[in-house]
């Protein structure tokens, strides 16, 4: 189908600034770019769309998806096209769904459930070609795809410490899912078993050669780390040796605490590392899993053994000193979900305020929870303050992103980062919203993309004032707004807030 997209605001970005025209497509191509002035010849056209002086925009980038799993079973993706995300980079935070060989898929599932979901779903690949050859044409996002070093380091040992044959295993699965389209390797700080190769010098550095021959991309997932400015650190100091780009992904993805000291920590890595790419959620609330903020003795024992031993004054004392949360956070979180019936109609509600309905403490209602419940319990929490995230997205080479599940349970920003983005931090600067959401992401992953003549045709028409998402921790599937159409290599694969069931989506990190 040809298509003209018309009466549209297009950005020139040697004037850097918007100007009305249209577009030509034809097959999957932008084939003409018309000026306001142009004579436009609508009857070649199959479908005319009136971007209704709306902005015209490059697809946007989500450099942080989880959808490895949600592009087999619901390739719609409807999440991503929602926010006008026509590219998603999967593979991150160190394991996701390939290589992997069938009789490793049962052990391998107790990994990626707790951040990819668990839709009921026979894996039926092995390499990263088979599943990239599954996405391939038949997704209606395009995908660049990162090697999970987790994923590949189950395959090739249990061992923490990794056996020259067993480094030398781990290294011919990198390169051979590079050779088949990985743009480069995804690798945690905190989760193993890719934390046990993330703190080992040799191995790291035999990763960093071969990425650096590949011309392939570091990303290390900061999420849960513990030393953010070691983990930053040694991240910069592996690429800048290597002569390598750099992913840092998942900044803040538990609190703001030395937010403002790391600032200057990451303009100092740009300066180091210019392929520096850095990626945020724009929620500066997060899920908090009551079991994960408990010390690990109270892990390691029984309920009951845990009751008796709650029985002490001093053991509960002990328990709430090490909360690993602090103690102004405890007077902001809010009671999510909870299993505990008791406690079902606090869902929602701050935790002061179900202490004051109760007459407890706020630690009464928490050693309730943590008896009964600490593995179903959920509460939300401001993690970083809104303010010290603008900072950040100032900064030309940080970007929103989404991050996907807790626990199988989906978080708001799969569905809202871009709008809650473009709404709270972008200024509703269009220039803004162009650069940091297609053009810096583009580059950083060297792939053609822009509203362009010969290129292929990912865009999308947006209303920036009228970005919204009503996604939050309650309600975290609601769909974006303030889209009028999304484009998808030439074909309409979103409009009026519904998928059309086109898959055209595509495997850039092939090209």
């Amino acid at each position: 189908m040809d298509i003209l997209v018309n009466n549209v605001q297009l950005y020139d970005p040697l004037k850097k600034k918007f100007a009305l025209g249209g577009i030509a497509i034809v097959e999957q191509r932008i084939v003409e770019i018309y000026s306001e002035t142009s004579s436009i010849p609508l009857d070649h056209f199959d479908r005319i769309i009136d971007g209704k002086g709306l902005y015209a925009m490059p697809g946007f980038f989500d450099v942080h998806s989880r959808g490895d799993l949600a592009m087999v079973s619901d390739p719609s993706r409807l999440s991503a096209l929602s926010q006008g995300i026509t590219c998603e980079v999967i593979g991150n935070d160190g394991f996701g769904v390939a290589p992997i060989k069938h009789t490793n898929y049962m052990l391998h599932s107790q990994y990626v459930a707790h951040s990819l979901g668990n839709p009921q779903l026979k894996w039926h690949w092995e390499s990263t070609s088979q599943y990239l050859n599954l996405l391939h044409e038949k997704n209606a996002t395009n995908m660049i795809f990162y090697a999970p070093h987790g994923t590949m380091r189950l395959e090739t040992s249990l061992n923490t410490l990794l056996s020259s044959t067993g480094l030398s295993a781990l290294m011919h699965l990198l390169e051979r899912a590079m050779d088949e389209g990985a743009a480069g390797v995804s690798v945690s700080c905190v989760q193993n078993p890719s934390h046990d190769g993330w703190k080992n010098d040799h191995e790291m550095g035999t990763i960093a050669t071969l990425l650096k021959k590949k011309n392939g991309i570091l990303s290390v997932c900061l999420c849960g780390s513990p030393h953010p400015f070691r983990d930053i650190e040694r991240a910069v100091h592996i690429a800048r040796t290597a002569g390598i780009k750099l992913h840092l992904s998942r900044l803040f993805s538990e609190n703001d605490d030395n937010a403002e000291e790391i600032l200057p920590l990451l303009e100092k890595s740009k300066r180091e590392v210019p392929g520096l790419l850095v990626d945020v959620s724009p929620y500066p609330t997060r899920l908090l899993k009551l079991s994960n903020i408990l010390p690990a003795w109270v892990k390691e024992i029984s309920s009951e053994e845990l009751r008796l031993k709650l029985k002490r004054t001093e053991a509960v004392q002990g328990l709430f000193d090490s909360l690993d949360l602090k103690e102004e956070y405890l007077e902001k979180i809010k009671l999510v979900l909870t299993s505990k019936k008791e406690f079902k109609k606090h869902e929602g509600e701050l935790l002061e305020h179900i202490a004051m309905e109760r007459d407890e403490t706020i630690y009464d209602v928490l050693l309730n929870l943590v008896l009964f419940d600490a593995d179903k319990t959920f509460f939300e929490y401001e993690a970083v303050r809104p303010d010290v995230l603008k900072k950040f997205f100032d900064l030309p080479f940080v970007v929103p992103a989404t991050s996907g599940y807790l626990d199988s349970r989906v978080l708001p920003d799969m569905y809202g980062a871009i709008p809650t983005y473009i709404k709270h931090f972008s200024d509703l600067d269009p220039v803004k919203i162009v650069t940091k959401l297609s053009t810096s992401p583009a580059e950083f992953y060297g792939v053609k993309w822009g509203i362009k003549k010969s290129y292929k045709a990912n865009l999308l028409i947006l209303d920036p004032a009228h970005a919204y998402s009503e996604a939050d921790f309650d309600n975290p599937r609601s769909l974006a707004e303030g889209l009028d159409c999304v484009i998808v290599n030439g074909r309409i694969a979103f409009e009026k807030s519904k998928s059309t069931g086109l898959r055209c989506g595509e495997v850039l990190s092939w090209s």
